[in-house]
């Protein structure tokens, strides 16, 4: 009972920090967003573009590393929250449904 949340959690969280390339499952269209944290079973980033929960995602992050591949999974959004910061961005919550 002692224990705060963050240790409570199941996964390891990573500060992403970066861009993160989005495709709607429903469409062509790209879309870039600013990544915030990552982890095994989920992802959350800042964008300027509307997305709805329940929408389902397909999500790139370009590995900076030649040997390791870039990163790309299908996720779900959970959540969207708006920024306390700009009011034209919203805090995006994904878990990840498949990862390639």
């Amino acid at each position: 009972a002692g224990q705060n949340f963050e240790e409570k959690r199941d996964f390891f969280r990573m500060r992403v920090n970066g861009p993160v390339k989005i495709q709607r499952q429903t469409s062509t269209d790209i879309f870039h967003a600013e990544g915030l944290d990552l982890s095994a079973s989920g992802l959350s980033f800042i964008s300027e573009i509307p997305v709805t929960a329940g929408e389902i995602l397909e999500i790139s992050i370009q590995s900076h590393n030649p040997e390791l591949a870039d990163f790309v999974a299908q996720a779900e959004v959970v959540r969207v929250e708006a920024s306390e910061h700009h009011a034209e961005q919203s805090i995006v919550s994904v878990k990840f449904t498949t990862i390639y």
